[in-house]
C-alpha cells in the first residue's frame, strides 16, 4: 500500500510542484492550506509523514508540530519554509522536526529526505515490539537503551544519534556531510570533521569487539561511515 504523505503550505505553487514529484514516486499525496484542514485530514487520514511549513495563516506551524509529536512520537515531520536562520531551525528541531528544508529547494532532495525519513519511522515502529540484533549487540530505539554481550552500554546524545541514523539505512553509506547536517544544527562548529571523527572514536570503542578493526561502523574511505546490515 503506498504511503500517504500530508503536505501543509499555503502557496498553491509549492503544494502542486512537492506534490507532483512525490507522486511519481508512488506516494499518495493529501494537501491543506492551513492548519484546519491539516487536522482534519490527520485525523481522518492517518498519513505516514508530514512535509509543514511553518507560516501558515491560521495557525504556526510549529504550534501544530508540537501538538502532533505529542499526539504521535514517531510520526516524522519535515518542516519546509522560508524562515532559515538557525533559531528557527534549533527551535524545530526541538520540538520534534525530523528534518528541515528552507525554500527554494530542489524537489528530487525533498524526494530523497522523505524516503529516508518514513525508512527510519518504519524502523522505529518495528523497534517498539522488537530489539534490532546485530552480531551480539542487541539494540532498544524506543527505549534508547543498547546492549552488548547483554550488558548495557551508556552511550552520549550524539552518539546514539550517529548510530540510529546510521541504523536507519543499514548498508548504505552516508557521508560526512549528511551526518554532520542531521546530527550538528549548530552549523558554525571548529573543526566539525575532527569532532566527528572523535565520536565515531568513542562509539566504536564502546560498541566493538577490536575498535581498530571495526565490524558494525564501517568507514567509506574518502567518504563517510555506514553500519552492516543485520
Amino acid at each position: 500500500m503506498a504511503k500517504k504523505i500530508l503536505i501543509v503550505d499555503d502557496d498553491p505553487d509549492i503544494l502542486t510542484v512537492v506534490s507532483s514529484f512525490l507522486s511519481i514516486e508512488g506516494f499518495q499525496i493529501l494537501q491543506a492550506q492551513n492548519i484546519k484542514t491539516a487536522q482534519e485530514l490527520f485525523e481522518r487520514e492517518k498519513p505516514d509523514m508530514i512535509i509543514l511549513d511553518i507560516m501558515l495563516p491560521d495557525k504556526s506551524g510549529l504550534e501544530w508540530l508540537k501538538e502532533l509529536k505529542y499526539t504521535d512520537p514517531t510520526i516524522p515531520i519535515m518542516l519546509l519554509t522560508a524562515k532559515s536562520s538557525l533559531s528557527d531551525k534549533v527551535l524545530g528541531f526541538e520540538l520534534g522536526a525530523d528534518d528541515y528544508l528552507a525554500k527554494p529547494f530542489e524537489p528530487l532532495e525533498l524526494v530523497a529526505r522523505c524516503k529516508a525519513l518514513l525508512r527510519k519511522a518504519q524502523l522505529f515502529r518495528k523497534s517498539e515490539r522488537d530489539f534490532i540484533h546485530l552480531g551480539n549487540l542487541k539494540i532498544d530505539i524506543q527505549g534508547r537503551r543498547i546492549f552488548k554481550k547483554d550488558q548495557e552500554i551508556h552511550l552520549t546524545p550524539k552518539e546514539w544519534k550517529i548510530l540510529t541514523l546510521l541504523l536507519s539505512d543499514p548498508g548504505r553509506a552516508f557521508s560526512r556531510e549528511e551526518i554532520r547536517n542531521a546530527i550538528w544544527v549548530e552549523k558554525k562548529i571548529y573543526n566539525w570533521s575532527r569532532v566527528l571523527d572523535v565520536h565515531i572514536k568513542n562509539l566504536r570503542e564502546k560498541i566493538e569487539d577490536d575498535p581498530n578493526n571495526p565490524q558494525y561502523v564501517i568507514t567509506v574511505h574518502s567518504y563517510g561511515y555506514k553500519i552492516r546490515e543485520p
